[in-house]
């Protein structure tokens, strides 16, 4: 079955080989791939967004102008505020205040501390012409990145609140002026660069729930869009602290002891040692952020933290299952105990051709700069993936910085021209995105179909890979005749 699977992956590669990472996931996943190609060739998303982008609506041009206009001259300077405050994750007290805030001025009524998470937010505002319509979900963040130097917003989470204000403000505006029921809903979502993941606890507490569009923002080196399929955007990721629990000593006595340092140290050249038995597309990064308190006494507590990462996560588990036996076997070699805590998962998301391909056909009327026109990898449209699975969306990101992400340079085009500009397209197209959703039907039915056989294929690509993975993944046998046979 691998063979006939790589065969006609290696037939397919030059259509189909940019759709996912792997050479594995390519031959695993080949027929999947043909048939997302196939249900995109019958929606046809690039021509449907050439028809709606190019058609004559001056209700939507008067709303695009709008957006614009209301980031001029009030959510630049809101998002510049932001970002000359950083707060990390799970302490955005002020940036929460101050957008809750600016949110009940507009006429939106606002939860706060929604799933248990004090910095998460639900703005709801309901249309004058009823609740029966489209409810529309506008996704922001607005935490800062960690850094030794203090908090910085190295990767633009200051923009996008205020990016979502303004195309939430030019929709509803639109909505009462034309009596159009529906719904707008801001979620404030918190905590983007910190485990565990706040919108897959939110997604888990029902918040999204009957939300039928979501779109959010982000910061771009490029402006670009995803091709139609699995994916997230930084892999997919298990969030796992090891805890190592010993007895204390002095360092003089320290036979009386058990060593949780030394069991941490073990662990970690533990997961050096196995990085040759895995693929090589396999990412292990980790830090010791607890290592003991005084160089004279036996360290009784020690903490690793690893973020695990692979295209794929069925590969993923395994991997995970791995460095948790390797953590058990340094606890056993040091008399130690070792609790495994998986807190963060970051899993594929479904991005749909229907709206990558309407947002890319704004970039264009629109004038984005740097436009690549090569599909990238499907990345969903946001990075926990579960949300995406349930509710269709697209991530809009038109480019706002010259530097890469998580970068000093990133944040100084975050508050200058080159973000701006670009922050002012986000809100823009994320506007026109949704007007077209809320007025179009044959769009709506569209984005519908798509994302109802995606999620079909999506179960099926697993189990494909699954199939192919089986023979490297299984638990070794007794049996095994690669294994040899010692005689008395």
């Amino acid at each position: 079955m691998r063979t006939n699977y790589l065969i006609l992956a290696l037939v397919l590669l030059p259509t189909l080989g940019s759709a996912q990472t792997t050479p594995t996931e390519i031959a695993a996943a080949s027929d999947i791939l043909t048939r997302i190609e196939a249900l995109q060739k019958r929606i046809a998303p690039g021509e449907t967004a050439i028809d709606i982008t190019e058609r004559n609506d001056r209700k939507r041009s008067e709303l695009i102008e709008h957006a614009g206009q209301v980031w001029d001259f009030e959510m630049q300077d809101l998002s510049d505020h932001i970002g000359r405050n950083p707060e990390v994750g799970w302490a955005e007290f002020e940036a929460v205040d101050t957008l809750v805030k600016v949110l009940l001025s507009k006429g939106f009524a606002v939860e706060t501390g929604v799933a248990g998470l004090e910095t998460a937010f639900v703005a709801t505002w309901v249309s004058p012409a009823g609740s029966d319509g489209a409810v529309l979900g506008l996704i922001g963040e607005y935490d800062a990145l960690r850094d030794i130097d203090g908090p910085f917003h190295g990767d633009q989470h200051n923009a996008q609140t205020p990016v979502v204000l303004s195309a939430a403000l030019s929709l509803k505006a639109y909505m009462e002026s034309d009596r159009v029921p529906g719904t707008i809903r801001v979620f404030g979502t918190p905590a983007e660069e910190i485990g565990p993941p706040a919108k897959t606890i939110m997604y888990e507490a029902g918040i999204f729930n009957g939300t039928d569009i979501l779109v959010r923002s982000h910061s771009a080196s490029e402006t670009s869009r995803a091709r139609a399929g699995f994916g997230v955007c930084c892999l997919n990721i298990n969030e796992v602290k090891y805890v190592f629990t010993g007895r204390p000593a002095h360092q003089l006595t320290s036979w009386n002891g058990r060593n949780a340092l030394e069991a941490a140290v073990r662990f970690y050249t533990s997961v050096n040692g196995l990085r040759s038995t895995l693929r090589p597309e396999a990412s292990i990064q980790g830090v010791i952020p607890e290592g003991g308190i005084a160089p004279n006494v036996v360290p009784a507590r020690t903490v690793v933290d690893y973020y695990i990462r692979y295209p794929d996560e069925v590969y993923l588990e395994h991997m995970t299952r791995m460095i948790d036996d390797a953590a058990r076997g340094a606890a056993l070699a040091t008399g130690t105990a070792v609790e495994i805590n998986r807190y963060g998962e970051y899993r594929d998301g479904i991005a749909l051709g229907s709206l990558e391909e309407l947002y890319f056909a704004y970039a264009r009327k629109l004038g984005a700069p740097r436009i690549n026109e090569v599909p990238q990898r499907p990345a969903g449209y946001e990075e926990t993936g579960w949300v995406t699975r349930d509710i269709p969306g697209i991530g809009v990101g038109i480019f706002s910085s010259r530097d890469t992400y998580h970068t000093k340079g990133m944040e100084a085009d975050g508050m200058g021209d080159i973000g701006h500009a670009g922050f002012r397209l986000d809100a823009q197209i994320m506007s026109a995105i949704l007007y077209d959703y809320l007025t179009n039907p044959v769009l709506r039915q569209k984005v519908a179909e798509e994302h109802t056989e995606l999620q079909t294929l999506l179960g099926e690509y697993h189990n494909r890979l699954r199939e192919v993975y089986a023979p490297e993944i299984s638990e070794p046998s007794s049996e095994d005749p690669m294994q040899p046979k010692w005689k008395n």
